[in-house]
């Protein structure tokens, strides 16, 4: 998936050992459904570069009409734009990548931030994984993540990631400002816990001269239980 600062209660927390920590937040990103679309209907609707693409997902279907393209700034589709749409929609979803959301945290940096009867709330700094040297690992060393984990049901509720200061990944390149913000909750209310929204935005100057300023969002709404 292609990549509102989270409401924070900074309250003080009962002591707890860094090793259960560790077991809390595991559990919370093992709670995440990974393959909900097998059985899951959701609306997606995805603005980039000021356009807004609104489709529909259907599982019940046939491979080739699961996707459907609804409108592209309110109007109709044409026929190859809804053809566009269905396969790379397809190409996304069908990503064999097996490996766990929790990756990206460094647990070695896990703090306890805030603590209530409904959220716990830690800070983290990123995991460069064994892709120390490239863009993505130099823009992550200057990024703050924050993870917000609901108690009731104990799953991820919220992930952002914020730059604390200007990044310079490459030669002439300048982000003043990073932001991912992620929020997950149960579908339809009562089904597992599902992405509900994306939220990317960048920030800052390619070779003094170009302004670099991108914005993603995406929402999924309207899921509906298509399975047996």
């Amino acid at each position: 998936m292609k990549p509102s600062a989270l409401i924070l209660c900074l309250l003080l927390a009962a002591p707890v050992g860094a090793d259960d920590h560790v077991t809390i937040v595991k559990d919370a990103f093992d709670s995440l459904s990974r393959d909900f679309h097998e059985e899951w209907a959701f609306t997606h609707a995805a603005t980039e570069d000021d356009v807004e693409l609104i489709g529909r997902y259907d599982p019940s279907l046939v491979e080739a009409e699961r996707w459907k393209l609804v409108s592209v700034d309110g109007r109709e589709p044409t026929a190859d734009e809804s053809a566009d749409y269905s396969r790379e929609m397809a190409d996304e979803f069908n990503d064999d990548d097996e490996e766990s959301d929790d990756g990206i945290i460094d647990y070695e940096s896990l703090v306890l931030i805030g603590d209530t009867p409904d959220l716990r709330v830690y800070r983290f700094s990123p995991n460069f994984g064994d892709e120390g040297d490239d863009v993505g690992a130099k823009m992550l060393r200057h990024v703050e993540g924050t993870l917000t984990i609901a108690r009731d049901g104990n799953y991820v509720q919220s992930i952002e990631l914020r730059n604390e200061r200007t990044i310079r990944p490459i030669f002439s390149v300048k982000i003043k400002q990073f932001l991912t913000h992620i929020q997950f909750g149960p579908a339809d209310g009562v089904g597992p816990i599902v992405p509900i929204s994306v939220e990317v935005e960048v920030k800052g100057r390619a070779a003094l001269l170009v302004k670099i300023d991108e914005r993603e969002s995406v929402r999924f709404t309207d899921y509906e239980w298509t399975g047996t």
